[in-house]
């Protein structure tokens, strides 16, 4: 693929130019505001951790760079770190002597980074500040830049484009509310997107988004998404000893409820309520996307009469007869396994829907709700392939999980088709390393 560079004298200077200048206006008042508060952290923690905001490092990380060349990526928080590492090995392959660090917008996406194999080194983003970026730079001295999906910093891809970086946007996705915030800015935008070599996008409809807002069409690949890659493998291994971990009845049915939202466990508890007299043993697993919220959720619970026991808790003594409360982390896609009916959520809350494709990719159909423009493209062609069902309103939810607690025929019938999906969709990284390859020889 032919590396494209975008001429800023030929589009427009003086509005680009305004548009930074505006842009750095904004952003400095909100680093002066963060001033005190990262200094707090960092006199508190004894650390650098916030001061890599700054492009202040620990001395141990600038020591690992010896002098390997080195590959950064970069990732907002934990979903887009996950889409990374699923890139890197094959990135680590073609670029075996290279060094691979990772920055993270958010401090959980920095947590998992650091605990990743395969990563030299994990880092928090610069502040996107010209001087604080050519400082981070100056220290990362990166020979390529790999972007994770919507990470669109105006100084950052200047700088790095400036200092003649192949730039690689991968696994890109442009929604409908990000869409409908850049557009009115396109005149500044359009030279931000056009600082990548290449932009590696999910979809056609993200394709013409970011053509719309002004990227050239030469430089776009709709490769897929990663998210994909490595999900049919996964195999129905830890059913069974989820259900003896969690005191499970060998033929109660299970309805679980996962990365829901507030108001989305009130719905789920009334259709449980409802079904419980048609189902006697049905039981119930909510797993709550934010576990800060579990204090709430208990208190939901006892209002509405209903008996709970917190994952954590069960035990031989502690058995649970109603519900489950997922208080844990990482545990979410296993616990899928034992499901017979499976809703996930941000869905019915006007979140924009989470990821659908682990409970596929393990042979299950899957339950959503009408809210999905995070995820629109997938959804509209999981319910196509009828691996899936949308439940537009509550009464279409509580038909939709008593059609799957009935009838086990439906359910393998979904299973398969959503497994069959998942190996339709594979090949994302496979075409991202082709693009990555051509426009970086190493």
């Amino acid at each position: 693929m032919v590396s494209l560079r975008y001429d800023l004298s030929n589009q427009g200077v003086s509005v680009v130019t305004l548009g930074y200048l505006f842009y750095n206006c904004v952003i400095i008042v909100l680093a002066l505001c963060a001033l005190p508060f990262s200094l707090l952290k960092i006199l508190c923690s004894k650390g650098t951790l916030h001061g890599e905001r700054w492009g202040v490092y620990a001395p141990a990380f600038l020591r690992q760079r010896g002098r390997r060349p080195t590959i950064w990526l970069h990732a907002a928080s934990v979903g887009e770190v996950r889409v990374a590492l699923l890139l890197l090995p094959q990135v680590k392959k073609a670029y075996p002597c290279h060094r691979f660090v990772i920055s993270t917008t958010t401090t959980q996406g920095r947590a998992v980074a650091a605990q990743a194999e395969g990563i030299d080194a994990a880092f928090l983003a610069p502040l996107d500040l010209p001087w604080i970026v050519r400082r981070a730079m100056k220290r990362i001295q990166p020979r390529l830049l790999l972007v994770a999906e919507t990470e669109l910093w105006p100084n950052l891809l200047k700088e790095v484009r400036r200092g003649g970086i192949p730039l690689i946007l991968f696994n890109g996705r442009i929604s409908r509310k990000s869409f409908r915030f850049y557009l009115p800015l396109r005149f500044f935008f359009r030279g931000v997107v056009r600082n990548f070599d290449a932009l590696c996008l999910k979809s056609d409809a993200d394709k013409e988004r970011m053509i719309r807002l002004g990227a050239l069409p030469q430089t776009i690949q709709v490769t897929g998404d990663i998210k994909f890659h490595q999900l049919a493998p996964l195999v129905a291994t830890e059913g069974r000893r989820l259900r003896r971990e969690l005191r499970l009845p060998a033929d109660a049915p299970v309805l679980i409820a996962g990365s829901t939202h507030e108001g989305e466990e009130e719905l789920v508890i009334g259709i449980f309520k409802e079904l419980r007299a048609k189902f006697p043993r049905l039981m119930v697993i909510l797993a709550p996307r934010h576990l800060q919220r579990v204090p709430r959720l208990e208190g939901l619970l006892r209002a509405q009469g209903v008996r709970w026991v917190k994952r954590t808790m069960i035990s031989d003594k502690h058995r649970p007869e109603e519900v489950i409360v997922l208080d844990t982390v990482g545990e979410l896609t296993a616990v899928y396994e034992v499901g017979t009916a499976i809703f996930v959520g941000g869905s019915f809350s006007k979140v924009g829907g989470h990821n659908i494709l682990e409970v596929l990719a393990l042979g299950k159909g899957v339950i959503f709700g009408p809210h999905v423009e995070n995820i629109r493209d997938v959804a509209r062609l999981v319910v196509d392939r009828e691996a899936g069902m949308q439940a537009k309103t509550p009464d279409e939810f509580r038909e939709a999980v008593q059609r799957l607690l009935i009838d086990s025929r439906l359910r393998e019938q979904m299973g398969r088709r959503g497994l069959a999906f998942i190996r339709e969709q594979q090949g994302a990284v496979e075409k991202t390393m082709k693009i990555i390859k051509a426009s970086y020889k190493g």
